[in-house]
């Protein structure tokens, strides 16, 4: 293409090439957000959990 359609070409796929390395960053931020935010609630329900700081409780903690 020449002129003007291969200016809005090129133009439209860097328009594209940079939305989807926004949506690819966005999505990979959000992934590691969810991911320290799951790790960080397990971690408190653990070491809150009474039956875990007790080691004579009777539950089967193995189950």
């Amino acid at each position: 293409m020449t002129g003007l359609l291969s200016t809005a070409s090129r133009a439209l796929e860097e328009m594209v090439d940079s939305t989807a390395d926004w949506a690819v960053e966005l999505l990979r931020r959000t992934a590691a957000e969810m991911s320290h935010a799951l790790d960080r609630d397990a971690m408190r329900d653990v070491e809150g959990a009474a039956e875990w700081r007790n080691l004579s409780s009777s539950r089967n903690r193995n189950a």
